[in-house]
């Protein structure tokens, strides 16, 4: 198993009245089981604020649990020290859905996709320049693009480079958060498609979190359904007889457009 997640918990203190010293318990992450197998794609989906982008960040330790396990390649994560999740870092890399703030404004996308294999790896120049030119290749993006800044790409270019970035450590489980929410439908297919491409060719789990069902249900293998910071289903996408029995997925499923008008009432 490449990851296993037991009774993740994260917890916030929340002052009711600034005056007084009442608190209440905000339960963001309440308990919550999965795991993720090597080369799987697994979707989460929910809606807003029950907790998807707060798991995303638990997984990859930007935020500290309040309780349970985050097993990653046979290791507690939450038990390393810094120096030895550095070295795990590299193999657990997450994407958000802000394209444009997660890269530096005032870097070139060249020197951007240089700082990652600078921290991680002794390579020369020629060595980064050839592994930087061969994933933009592979993702379709236009060389010109390595010598703009991160505010003249489109939505696409800006993803797609966030993705190149992740890439570029050769990550055993990549983790997207959201980040085809802001594309248009074009733009939002073509990255599904690659995301698939890279799950095929490199190996490569995918955790994909989204609002988005219908593309959930488009990329994932299984798909686990969260409610209050809680995993209420776990749908198994490649069962065409599973039915869906959770009462709040059969209502997030019944949002999805019916596309073809002999099936609409």
């Amino acid at each position: 198993m490449l990851m296993e997640v037991h009774d993740l918990k994260k917890y916030y203190r929340k002052n009711l009245l600034f005056f007084r010293k009442d608190k209440a318990l905000v339960k963001a992450i309440d308990g919550v089981h999965f795991f993720i197998k090597e080369n799987e794609i697994v979707g989460l989906v929910g809606e807003s604020g029950c907790g998807k982008s707060t798991l995303s960040r638990l997984l990859v330790k930007l935020e500290k649990a309040t309780a349970g396990s985050i097993t990653f390649q046979g290791e507690n994560i939450l038990q390393l020290r810094k120096e030895e999740w550095k070295r795990c870092r590299k193999e657990c890399q997450i994407i958000f859905q802000d394209s444009l703030s997660a890269l530096n404004p005032s870097m070139r996308i060249r020197d951007i996709l240089s700082e990652p294999l600078n921290n991680h790896y002794r390579l020369t120049k020629e060595e980064k320049r050839s592994r930087i030119t061969e994933m933009t290749a592979s993702l379709k993006l236009n060389r010109k693009v390595l010598d703009k800044f991160p505010k003249s790409l489109s939505g696409g270019e800006l993803q797609r480079v966030n993705i190149c970035r992740a890439l570029l450590l050769e990550p055993k489980l990549l983790i997207c958060d959201e980040i085809v929410s802001s594309l248009d439908v074009s733009i939002e297919a073509s990255i599904l498609a690659l995301l698939k491409r890279l799950n095929r060719e490199l190996n490569m789990a995918i955790l994909f979190i989204s609002h988005d069902i219908r593309a959930v249900s488009y990329l994932c293998d299984r798909v686990l359904v969260m409610k209050k910071g809680k995993i209420v289903e776990v749908i198994d996408n490649k069962n065409p007889l599973y039915k869906v029995n959770h009462p709040y997925t059969k209502k997030l499923f019944s949002s999805l457009p019916i596309n073809h008008p002999s099936k609409r009432e």
